[in-house]
């Protein structure tokens, strides 16, 4: 009896440790970390009218055991525009929180910003970090600073895009067959990952010169200024026809424009600069299209193609690489009669290459053109400065310059003006419909520069 009295109390504690539910015990397991509702909390609609709203995010431990989160806090601090409401107390900073096994908890994250003050960036983001064993993981906190017209997953009509604000593209955005969307000068487009506009209809894209329109991934840090792939970029659809874009940029998309209506009136591209597409600057099936006083350079493939025939005009345009950090396996310049992989083979097709530069520098491709056509209906290259040595027999003729430096101005900082000394200058053939250049310049109307750019007039 004495015994049994003794180890009683051990008895006693042994029970009680034994008894301690496996989701109460903490794990040190560097392994053990936390999930999470969402990867990035958006704000995307509530600077329009106002500068306050509150999102939710939950946390959760996946693991059976619980953990204990050393800091919940915000990346940007007491400068951060965010705060954050965890168990009924609004703060920026969280220590030593500790979460049951498979148990969750709801962050409320509260961000206020004027929407109308035009000095603010226009995406404001932050990060919500966890460090948790040792581990950090980390939540984005993305909201706009100005306002903006937002447009998510829709089909729209004929419309008007003003300039008064900008356009968020953050899903895709139909134009529905026979509807036609004018852009009016000066208005900025912005898109986030999924963002893309088909056109079924009539796309009007009326730049000019002084008043360009751009588009752009909606990412306004330095770092992101020449990153590829940030939105999908425009499609023009089987149904669509008559369509003119004129003097805007187009950059940091999948595919520039890429354009597939077989048998409608085509697509006008003038004065437009086009950059830094991850795959295809402009990429065209069996269309008819044609390019005028436009600059492509930068893309990771073809700069401008058009596959599986159709009817091609490039005038007096730059389609160049230098500087490409992108991994590039295809000229600047694709034509062909068919579409690879497909039964589409041998289809008739017209091109009209005029005054225009096609090169790279030295770490790119030797050759920028690749012309695999049988069907041709029609071919004219002349007066054009071109970087090729498969052809450089067939078109050493007709004006071409053919693998001669165009001594562009400032590669480095993407400026392909022609320098004095530059072989394109003064080279290319007058053209009497096309009097002035991508920024609107008077074109020599004896002796034009080839080329996006004019330097002489006389």
């Amino acid at each position: 009896m004495k015994y049994l009295l003794a180890i009683l109390p051990l008895l006693l504690l042994l029970s009680v440790v034994g008894c301690e539910p496996k989701d109460e015990i903490i794990t040190t397991d560097a392994d053990a970390i936390l999930s999470f509702s969402q990867d990035t909390v958006l704000f995307d609609t509530v600077f329009v009218t106002q500068g306050s709203v509150t999102k939710r995010l939950k946390v959760y431990n996946p693991n059976k055991k619980a953990v204990r989160i050393s800091n919940i806090t915000l990346a940007g601090a007491e400068a951060s525009p965010y705060s954050l409401i965890i168990n009924g107390q609004e703060t920026t900073i969280k220590n030593n929180l500790e979460l049951r096994g498979q148990d969750s908890l709801y962050i409320l994250v509260k961000v206020n910003i004027n929407p109308n003050e035009t000095n603010l960036p226009f995406l404001v983001a932050d990060s919500i970090l966890f460090e948790t064993n040792g581990k950090q993981q980390n939540v984005k906190l993305v909201a706009y600073g100005q306002n903006a017209v937002f447009h998510r997953k829709e089909t729209i009509g004929t419309t008007t895009w003003t300039n008064d604000l900008p356009h968020v593209l953050l899903d895709t955005v139909l134009l529905q067959q026979g509807a036609t969307l004018t852009i009016e000068p000066g208005t900025q487009v912005f898109a986030g990952s999924k963002g893309m506009l088909l056109v079924n209809g009539t796309l009007l894209v009326n730049g000019t010169p002084e008043n360009r329109v751009s588009f752009s991934g909606y990412r306004r840090e330095p770092e992101y200024a020449w990153a590829p792939g940030q939105w999908e970029g425009i499609r023009i659809l089987t149904q669509s026809s008559n369509n003119s874009i004129k003097y805007a940029d187009i950059k940091n998309t999948t595919y520039g424009l890429r354009i597939g209506n077989p048998g409608k009136a085509g697509t006008l591209v003038e004065g437009c600069i086009i950059s830094n597409a991850f795959l295809d600057g402009i990429i065209a099936f069996t269309s008819d299209v044609r390019v005028v006083n436009t600059l492509i350079y930068n893309c990771g493939q073809i700069g401008f193609g058009g596959l599986g025939g159709g009817s091609y005009q490039v005038l007096y345009s730059t389609i160049v690489n230098y500087n490409n950090t992108l991994p590039r396996q295809l000229p600047g310049l694709v034509i062909t009669d068919y579409v690879p992989d497909t039964e589409i083979q041998n289809m008739p097709t017209s091109l009209e290459l005029v005054n225009s530069i096609i090169y790279s520098d030295n770490y790119s491709m030797e050759d920028e053109l690749l012309l695999d056509v049988t069907n041709w209906q029609s071919l004219t290259i002349s007066h054009n400065l071109l970087r090729t040595q498969k052809y450089k027999t067939e078109l050493n003729q007709d004006n071409n310059i053919l693998n001669k430096e165009p001594a562009f101005l400032e590669v480095g900082k993407y400026n392909f003006r022609l320098d004095t000394l530059s072989a394109g200058s003064n080279a290319a053939m007058p053209l009497p419909t096309i009097t002035t250049d991508l920024t609107g310049t008077t074109r020599s109307a004896t002796r034009p520069d080839m080329g996006a750019y004019e330097r002489t007039i006389d």
